[in-house]
């Protein structure tokens, strides 16, 4: 038998540790589901997926809460991203070969990072659907400015407004069909035809 190397140990040990951050994890699905989210820091991600979350069961891979499960002080280096999202694309195999439906909760602003996706949906024939956050620049800076101020527990983003800034120049043009949500707006309508298109691809 190959004997495996240390870093594949090491990632193990970073996917157990992830996967036990969960909690308690939804009931499985005949076909399980990935919902990515796309858009710049402060365009309502992580709200719209716990939005979705309180109606659809599946569990949120929220890059920020993971980040700081393996680093205490993270500081969203080259070296960060290379330990964190390989992790995170080990535990969807792991919730996918479950049957456990996933929010992966992350910028994903690059379509080399979205592929990473659209793979793992094809080899577990999961559903996949993407969806879009926007809102425009001026409400993103407030609310950029106002998270600084008054930090809400339910938002683990450490993304300032300076960070948001630089990223304008990662997004890249989206070419698979996707859902576009302006989450300046009311959100119910946008939630309900995520979860029709959720439910027409299939249970």
């Amino acid at each position: 038998m190959t004997e495996r190397p240390r870093s594949y140990w090491i990632r193990q040990w970073h996917v157990d540790k992830l996967e036990k951050s969960l909690g308690r994890l939804p009931r499985r699905s005949k076909r399980p589901a990935i919902v990515v989210m796309i858009g710049l820091p402060g365009s309502g991600k992580s709200h719209l997926a716990r939005e979705i979350k309180r109606r659809f069961p599946a569990v949120i891979l929220d890059s920020d809460a993971l980040r700081q499960v393996l680093f205490a002080q993270p500081r969203h280096t080259k070296a960060e991203h290379g330990r964190l999202f390989p992790a995170i694309h080990v535990l969807m195999e792991r919730l996918l070969g479950r049957g456990i439906s996933i929010i992966a909760d992350a910028t994903n602003l690059k379509e080399a990072n979205r592929r990473q996706y659209y793979k793992l949906a094809e080899k577990h024939g999961a559903r996949l659907l993407l969806v879009r956050t926007w809102a425009p620049k001026r409400e993103i800076r407030r609310r950029l400015a106002a998270r600084d101020a008054r930090r809400n527990p339910n938002d683990r983003s450490t993304a300032t407004l300076e960070v948001f800034e630089k990223m304008l120049a990662d997004v890249e043009r989206i070419p698979r069909r996707h859902v576009s949500v302006n989450t300046a707006m009311e959100l119910g309508t946008a939630v309900d035809n995520i979860l029709r298109d959720l439910s027409a691809s299939g249970t």
